[in-house]
This record gives C-alpha cells, sequence and structure tokens, in this order.
C-alpha cells in the first residue's frame, strides 16, 4: 500500500450500502442516442440475408421453386435445406437435447417457419426476393390443443422422432410426447389426503406469453477464410451457447469462433437459444467469404422466437379444518411448440417444482410434469402464486363460507422455523452441445407473517370503512 491507497474505512464510505443511491454509468450515451447495436454494425461488402416463411401451421412442402428469386439483380443466392441437407446443416441442436430444423425440410410444422434463405447485396432486394420464392404445400390438420396432443389418431407432427421411444429426459409415450418427470413421495401424500379434512382441486392454465424485446433478434456473421475464423456479432443472452452451437454446426474449432454481444434492447429469456437466422448468415458467410447480416423484423419476432408459460396446472391441496395444508398434489401440462428448445434448461424439469410450493410447509408431494408438442402460433417466479390462488379457496371452503383470516395467517410456517432451501438439482440438459447445468435452489423466506397479516387485514378493514369513490363524487355534487 502507498499513500494513494484508500483506507478500509475511505473504501466502505465510498461503497456505502443497500438503499443508497447509485449513479448510472451507461445511460449518457444511450441517450444521446451512442449506444452500439448489431444493426448499427457496418462491414466492408456486407450482404444481408432475409427468409421465406410458410403461410401454414402444418403442411407438407411438394415443391420449392426459386427462380424468380434467383433472377433479381444483387441476388447472390438463395438456401434450401435441399442445399443444406448434404453438409449436415439442415438441423441444429438445441439446449433440451432435441434438434431444430434451420429450414425446413419435407414439412413446416408452425406458421412463418423458415422455408428458404436469400443472401442479397441490399437488404430491401433480399426482402422483395423472398417473396418470388414460390413453394408448393400439401395443407396437413394443425394440432394447438395440448389436451389433444396425445389423443388416438392426432396429427403426427415431428416425423423424424416419431418412432423413438426414449427422449432427451426419459421414456417418450406417444409420439407427440417429449417426456413425463416426477418427484415427491407419491404414498406419503395419497395418505395426506385419506386423511385430510378439507381438500381442494383446480385447473389453472398460465396463458402464453412472448417476451417481446424492443430490439429482435439479429447478428452479423464474418467468416474470415484465411485466418479461418468466424466472428459472429449479435443479441445474443448466452453468448458461449452460440459459440457452441456454430462450432457444431460449422466443424469450426471453439476457439476459432469469435462471439460479441454488444448493446441489447431487452431479451427476457427470448435471446438464450439459437435460432435459424444465427445458422443460416453463419454459413452463408463461410460460402461467400463476406459478412451477413440478418435482422428479423416484429411479426417475425412475435411468431417465431421463443414464447414463454403456456402451462396447464392441476393443483391438490389437502388441509385440516383449520387450515394447516397438510399435502399438496400438482400436474402440469406443458404446451411446448414443434421442436423441445427450451430457452432456460433449468426450467424444466426442476425448476418448477423448487418454487411452486412458494413459502407454504408442504409435509409431502408429488410432482408430475408432462410436455407435448403442437404447433406454435420471462417471469417464472410468478408460478409460485399457483398455490396462494388455491390457498384462498381451500380456506373458504374449510371455515364454510367464511374467508377465515385466522386460519390464513396461523396456517403458515411459524417464525422461528427454518425458511425452505430445495437441494441443488443436476440436471444432465445441453448433452448434445457438451454442457451440463446445476440448478441453484430458491429460498423463500416466509419470516413472521403471523405477525405482519393480523396488522395488514386490519389496515384493511381501515380502508373499508371509507367511502366509496362514487359516494365521495355524489356528496359533492350534492353540496355543491
Amino acid at each position: 500500500m502507498n499513500d494513494m491507497t484508500p483506507s478500509k474505512e475511505e473504501r466502505t464510505e465510498k461503497l456505502q450500502g443497500m438503499g443508497c443511491k447509485r449513479k448510472r454509468v451507461e445511460d449518457i450515451r444511450f441517450v444521446q442516442g451512442k449506444g452500439n447495436y448489431v444493426d448499427d454494425l457496418k462491414l466492408p461488402g456486407m450482404l444481408y440475408g432475409d427468409f421465406t416463411r410458410s403461410p401454414y401451421g402444418h403442411a407438407r412442402i411438394k415443391k420449392i421453386d426459386a427462380t424468380e428469386a434467383k433472377a433479381v439483380p444483387g441476388v447472390l443466392a438463395v438456401l434450401t435445406a435441399a442445399d443444406l441437407k448434404p453438409l449436415s446443416l439442415h438441423y441444429m441442436p438445441t439446449l433440451a437435447g432435441d434438434v431444430q430444423a434451420v429450414l425446413a425440410e419435407e414439412k413446416v410444422l408452425y406458421q412463418n417457419q423458415e422455408v428458404a434463405f436469400i443472401i442479397a447485396e441490399d437488404r430491401y432486394v433480399a426482402a422483395d426476393a423472398a417473396e418470388l420464392v414460390e413453394v408448393e404445400y400439401e395443407e396437413l390438420p394443425v394440432l394447438v390443443d395440448p389436451f389433444k396432443a396425445m389423443a388416438p389418431g392426432a396429427p403426427v407432427l415431428r416425423e423424424d422422432i416419431k418412432d423413438k421411444t426414449d427422449g432427451a429426459h426419459g421414456k417418450r409415450k406417444h409420439y407427440n410426447h417429449i417426456f413425463a418427470w416426477e418427484m415427491g413421495d407419491k404414498e406419503a401424500t395419497d395418505t395426506a389426503f385419506k386423511k385430510a379434512e378439507v381438500t381442494i382441486k383446480e385447473l389453472i392454465s398460465y396463458q402464453r406469453v412472448h417476451p417481446c424485446p424492443l430490439e429482435t433478434c439479429q447478428c452479423v456473421a464474418s467468416f474470415d477464410k484465411i485466418k479461418g475464423e468466424l466472428t459472429v456479432w449479435g443479441t445474443f443472452q448466452a453468448p458461449h451457447v452460440i459459440r457452441t452451437v456454430a462450432s457444431l454446426i460449422s466443424k469450426i474449432p471453439e476457439h476459432k469462433i469469435h462471439v460479441i454481444a454488444p448493446d441489447i434492447g431487452g431479451g427476457f429469456g427470448n435471446k438464450v437459444g439459437a435460432y435459424p437466422g444465427y445458422i443460416c448468415a453463419i454459413v452463408a458467410s463461410i460460402v461467400t467469404g463476406r459478412p451477413v447480416k440478418w435482422v428479423e423484423d416484429r411479426i417475425e419476432n412475435l411468431s417465431t422466437t421463443s414464447f414463454a408459460r403456456d402451462y396447464h396446472m392441476t393443483t391438490e391441496i389437502a388441509a385440516t379444518k383449520d387450515g394447516k395444508v397438510t399435502g399438496l398434489r400438482v400436474h402440469v401440462l406443458a404446451d411446448h411448440g414443434a421442436f423441445d428448445a427450451c430457452a432456460d434448461p433449468s426450467k424444466w424439469p426442476a425448476g418448477f417444482f423448487n418454487i411452486v410450493t412458494g413459502s407454504y410447509d408442504f409435509p409431502v408431494g408429488p410432482l408430475r410434469g408432462r410436455r407435448r408438442l403442437h404447433q406454435q402460433g420471462a417471469g417464472r417466479r410468478r408460478l409460485s402464486l399457483l398455490v396462494p390462488r388455491h390457498r384462498g379457496r381451500l380456506l373458504h371452503r374449510a371455515r364454510h363460507g367464511h374467508p377465515g383470516a385466522e386460519a390464513r395467517h396461523g396456517s403458515g410456517r411459524a417464525a422461528h422455523e427454518e425458511p425452505h432451501r430445495p437441494r441443488a438439482v443436476s440436471l444432465p440438459v445441453g448433452a448434445r452441445l457438451g454442457i451440463r447445468f446445476r440448478r441453484l435452489p430458491h429460498r423463500h423466506e416466509e419470516g413472521d407473517g403471523r405477525g405482519r397479516l393480523p396488522a395488514s387485514c386490519a389496515r384493511s378493514r381501515r380502508r373499508s370503512r371509507r367511502p366509496s369513490s362514487a359516494a365521495r363524487r355524489a356528496t359533492s355534487w350534492a353540496s355543491a
């Protein structure tokens, strides 16, 4: 140390503590329009890519004719699955142990799926040429209801895996089934329900949502033929995953692939996985030896990138008459799209079950998740609201029509008891990528809920005695 080195006390004073005001360091360049986003990147000789997409949710591809598109001045090439298949580039691995089509080969499995990739000198030329690719389709029955995905005679979606009995997470029971995963003590839970004084069962659906970041997915791929190195700039939330996928697809060693994520206009999980646009831009750059930029528009982002939720959760709770919970059953049916390409590898199978109980102390509970394929047309912790939603109905039933505030705050965990610390679960997901993820447990802290809830109820009663807005308006008009 020297005289210029601040002392411990000075460093502590400068650091301040929780709740102090922190000066943001990135705002100045953003408010001055000096952010550095992917679409701001312009490289010498850069080409542009765009997709021809399917108007159907489920259809067989009979014929692709790109003659008119190739004749457009400025178009260098039109790629289809037939061009990628000889090089084994028509499928790419996913984080969940499945494979996903880069360009549709024999069938399209969701509306706006990528069918052909146009490479051109100008972005607008590429967009115009994409509309000139003629595709002949044979429309097939669609499947949009997850409850009918495994029904007898349901449409076969993934013909490439229809005969596989083993999936990445266990046995497959149906050609549209991905996996079923269970945890908990079933025998003890059955006993708890047999002894329960009060039980309740309800199906709650958490609708599909889309992250919808302000900046859509996009990338620039540039391959240096002399050095044999690939550089990819993109809106990546997980650059290392993109590098691994790019290496598996291109056979370029990972140490020769440089992935750069500049400023990103939002992600919310939407930009974790790899998309066909990334792979097609990389392939196009390798083939042409020039940088290739791909930028999706808003409709493409909403219709073809990763969605979230779409859970159908059947929940049963066992309890005593005073509202003390004694058992929990949860069955989750997840509607997961055409490919098992989950952007959050820890969400299934372990993540949901680590948080579904919230801060309630359930002694026993078997939990089961089932995932199915269908045609596809961020706030994971909101799922912990599942049990409180049911608790309201349970307490109402336990008190025979009275909400039972006493039972509500008397049935949680005592203040002196330890908060839940779910054990970490090691998941062999991403096996195709050579990646092993470890699920860190969430810690739910209840604290002294018994003391807080009565005070909240008292405040609520005071507010309920206040005149309503309509009454206040009526009074003011009368006095006027």
